[in-house]
C-alpha cells in the first residue's frame, strides 16, 4: 500500500498569500489562497474552491526575498475538502519543470524561512 500524499522532497510550514490560475491560453481569472506548506517540489494551497485534480495551473506568490512575483507551473495532485491534517480546505500541487531562475528564487525563499531539506543529515554531522 502506498501513501496517497507521498512526497519526494521535504516541505516547511510557511504562510504566504498566493494567486493561482489555469495554465492555458487566455486564462486570466485568478483565484486567491494561502500557502500552508512549501518545498522545492510542491506546496499545499489553502483555498475555498480548489481546482480539479490533474489541472495544470500557475501559482503566483510574492516572495519577501524577490523583487518580482514568483510564478511557478504546477499540477494539482490532490484536493482536501475536510481540512486534511489540520491544513484546511485546499489542494496539493507538484511543481513542474522550473527554470533556473525560478528554482533559485524558490530556494532563496525557503532558505529565508529556515528550511532545511535534510535535518537528519545535519543532526548526524553536528
Amino acid at each position: 500500500m502506498t501513501d496517497a500524499h507521498f512526497r519526494r522532497s521535504a516541505r516547511t510550514a510557511i504562510e504566504l498569500r498566493v494567486c493561482f490560475r489555469r495554465d492555458e491560453p487566455g486564462a486570466a481569472l485568478e483565484k486567491a489562497g494561502r500557502i500552508a506548506d512549501l518545498g522545492m517540489g510542491g506546496a499545499f494551497v489553502q483555498a475555498d474552491r480548489p481546482p480539479p485534480i490533474g489541472a495544470s495551473i500557475v501559482v503566483t506568490l510574492q516572495s519577501p526575498t524577490a523583487w518580482d512575483p514568483l510564478e511557478l507551473p504546477a499540477q494539482v495532485r490532490w484536493v482536501s475538502d475536510d481540512g486534511l491534517a489540520g491544513l484546511g480546505r485546499g489542494f496539493g500541487v507538484k511543481f513542474g519543470d522550473l527554470a533556473p531562475t525560478q528554482a533559485a528564487a524558490l530556494y532563496e525563499l525557503l532558505s529565508s524561512a529556515g528550511f532545511d531539506e535534510a535535518p537528519e543529515k545535519a543532526e548526524r554531522e553536528g
